[in-house]
């Protein structure tokens, strides 16, 4: 079989740079406007992907089921049929995740992503006396 030589002309020791023209980012915010569109696996709001990521980082083993860190107490909560269907669809969709969350588990990211996506100001308007 023949060898290939590359030659590139450079001396040992030279730098080689970049001289292109730098393409400037287009801003997101812009391409869905102009577009009609919002980012990929995102919910009108909460990103599906966020959801992924932060069961990803936050489920931890500690021997038994992994348990999502900060969690420090199962409580009871009515829930909607159709709302469990979708989150047994999304735990049972998160199985190449390292741990595999269960429904609760993601009921409870999806609740704090959620929650953590409230400004500081509607949350005071919302507890002041007036509305309690």
């Amino acid at each position: 079989m023949a060898q290939i030589k590359f030659v590139s002309g450079a001396k040992p020791g030279n730098q080689i740079t970049d001289t292109s023209r730098k393409r400037r980012k287009l801003d997101a915010g812009l391409i869905e406007k102009a577009f009609n569109t919002r980012p990929a696996a995102s919910s009108r709001g909460l990103d599906l992907f966020a959801v992924r990521e932060a069961m990803g980082r936050m489920l931890q083993s500690s021997g038994g089921r992994p348990a999502l860190l900060g969690a420090d107490a199962h409580v009871k909560i009515p829930k909607i049929t159709a709302d469990w269907a979708l989150l047994e669809k999304l735990a049972n969709g998160s199985n190449d995740l390292r741990h595999k969350p269960s429904p609760a588990q993601v009921a409870a990211m999806v609740l704090h992503l959620a929650l953590g996506r409230i400004p500081q100001e509607d949350l005071e308007a919302a507890t002041r006396k007036e509305f309690a």
